[in-house]
């Protein structure tokens, strides 16, 4: 009885400590080629979440202003890579908000923020002013790789985004 029960071990399935290691080895090395693509979608995704994130506030900032029947603006800065809701009268509504880690405001062609005194400022009818500081202008953004998106806003207040692009040139 006591060999047959020895046989039954040394005969039942499963794995090798050999066996197991290989494909433990081999799941490490797919993990560890697929990392630098992990790290590219991320970047590319912080972009686009960035750039909807300030679009978003746009949109919103605009929206109040109409409901509100008063002047709101967007402002970018002081800090760097910052933007935050204010008042007309300066007085902060809603922020700072911080762009991701890994985008930056894009100053590779200038000026990453045309809007005059880095605002846009939304009059009550929900649009921007014709001339001077708050008027029509784009701001810029960039990921690590050098793919951008520009958020562009008109005089009549329309806010677009491009798409990504990584040429220097925007779509629009």
């Amino acid at each position: 009885m006591k060999a047959s029960s020895v046989r039954a071990v040394q005969d039942s399935p499963g794995f090798t400590l050999v066996e197991l290691s290989i494909v433990l080895v081999s799941a490490l090395i797919i993990m560890a080629s697929a990392v630098p693509f992990v790290d590219v979608v991320l970047d590319q995704y912080n972009l686009v979440l960035a750039a909807q994130g300030i679009a978003t506030q746009m949109q919103g900032t605009r929206m109040r202003a109409v409901s509100s029947n008063e002047p709101l603006r967007l402002r970018f800065g002081p800090a760097a890579n910052s933007y935050r809701v204010e008042l007309d009268n300066g007085t902060v509504f809603a922020g700072p908000f911080w762009l991701p880690r890994g985008i930056v405001l894009n100053d590779e062609a200038g000026d990453p923020v045309s809007f005059p005194g880095d605002v846009v400022r939304f009059l009550p009818t929900g649009s921007l002013p014709t001339s001077g500081t708050g008027s029509a202008g784009r701001v810029k953004l960039i990921n690590q790789t050098g793919v951008r998106i520009d958020i562009v806003v008109d005089g009549g207040g329309l806010v677009r985004q491009t798409p990504a692009f990584k040429t220097a040139t925007p779509p629009f």
